[in-house]
C-alpha cells in the first residue's frame, strides 16, 4: 500500500486517516485523467498528420491516362471532393487508403454495402440541395432572418397542406424540411461576406445564377468512385453515375471550371456553414497538371 500512501500524500491525504479504497483512488483517478488526455492528444495529432500529408501529397493525377477529353472531364467533376480526401481526380480510381475509404462511406455517408450505397447515389442523383435552394433563397432573401423562418415555415406548410398524406406524416416531413431549409439560410446569412471576400459569389444574385449543383454533382461523382473502390459498385454501374453526375453539371449552364468550383464552394456553403476550400479550387484552377486545366470546361 505504500506506493498508493505516496500518491495520497501528494493530493494532501493522511493515509494513516484515508480509507484504502480512497487511497486507491488517488492514484486511478488521476492515471485515468493522464490516459485519457494522452489519447485524446494522440487522435488530434493522427488528425492533424493526415491532413498535412493530404495538402503536402498535391494534386494525384494520372497523366497518361487512355480517358477521352470528355470522360476526363467527367471524372474531374469530382476534383473538389477527391483533391480534399487525397484521392486521384482525373481518373475513376481513387485509390484511397483503406482506412480514410471506410470512414467516408460508412462515418459520413451511413454507407455498408450494396444496398446503402445505392440508395445514396440514387438520392444524390435527385439534386437534392439544389432542389431546395429556391426555397432557402427566398428565405434567405428576406429583410431580416425572423422574416425569412416565416417565409420558409409558411411555403413549407401550404406545400405539405394540399398533400394527401396523412397529417401525422405531413407534419414530420414538414418540420424536417423546414429546419434544413432554415438552417441552410443560416449558413449563408453568416457567411455571405466570406463568400465574397473569397471571389465566390459578388452579389445575392450570384446564388441563384450558381446554384449549387456543382455541389450535388461533385458528391455524386465521388460516392461513386468510393463505392467502387470499396466494391459495393461494378466500374460499369460506377460509370453510370459519373456520367449522370457530368449530365447534372453540364446542364446547369456553367461557363468555365471557375463557375462549376463556386457553384460546388457555395453548395458546401450552405451545407456545412463553411468552405474552407477556396486554395483547393484555385490549385485544380491553376496546376498544369490539374484537368481542370487540361481540359477546358467548354472543348
Amino acid at each position: 500500500m505504500e506506493f498508493f500512501d505516496y500518491f495520497a500524500r501528494l493530493q494532501g491525504f493522511d493515509p494513516e486517516q484515508t480509507p484504502v479504497f480512497l487511497r486507491i483512488m488517488t492514484f486511478v483517478v488521476p492515471l485515468f485523467i493522464i490516459i485519457f488526455f494522452t489519447c485524446w492528444i494522440i487522435v488530434k495529432v493522427r488528425k492533424l498528420i493526415k491532413t498535412i500529408r493530404h495538402v503536402t501529397r498535391g494534386i494525384r493525377v494520372k497523366e497518361n491516362s487512355a480517358l477521352t477529353p470528355d470522360e476526363a472531364r467527367a471524372v474531374a467533376v469530382g476534383a473538389l471532393y477527391a483533391y480534399q480526401q487525397g484521392g486521384y481526380i482525373d481518373v475513376p480510381d481513387l485509390d484511397l487508403d483503406k482506412s480514410r475509404l471506410d470512414t467516408i462511406l460508412s462515418e459520413w455517408w451511413d454507407i455498408t454495402d450494396r444496398e446503402s450505397a445505392m440508395d445514396t447515389l440514387d438520392y444524390l442523383s435527385e439534386a437534392p440541395s439544389q432542389s431546395l435552394l429556391p426555397l432557402v433563397y427566398s428565405g434567405f432573401s428576406a429583410q431580416d432572418a425572423d422574416r425569412g423562418v416565416r417565409i420558409i415555415t409558411d411555403t413549407v406548410n401550404g406545400m405539405f397542406e394540399a398533400s394527401n398524406l396523412p397529417e401525422k406524416d405531413k407534419k414530420v416531413r414538414a418540420n424536417g424540411l423546414i429546419v434544413r431549409a432554415c438552417e441552410y439560410m443560416s449558413n449563408l446569412r453568416s457567411q455571405f461576406n466570406v463568400l465574397k471576400a473569397d471571389g465566390i459569389i459578388s452579389s445575392e444574385s450570384d446564388i441563384l445564377r450558381l446554384g449549387v449543383v456543382a455541389w450535388d454533382a461533385g458528391r455524386l461523382n465521388f460516392v461513386a468512385r468510393a463505392a467502387m473502390q470499396k466494391g459495393y459498385l461494378t466500374p460499369e454501374e460506377s460509370q453510370e453515375y459519373i456520367g449522370l453526375a457530368y449530365g447534372m453539371a453540364k446542364g446547369a449552364g456553367f461557363r468555365s471550371w471557375r463557375d462549376f468550383a463556386d457553384s460546388y464552394m457555395l453548395g458546401r456553403t450552405m451545407w456545412n456553414g463553411q468552405s474552407n476550400m477556396a486554395g483547393l479550387a484555385q490549385d485544380l484552377l491553376e496546376n498544369p497538371s490539374s484537368p481542370w486545366v487540361r481540359f477546358p470546361w467548354q472543348p
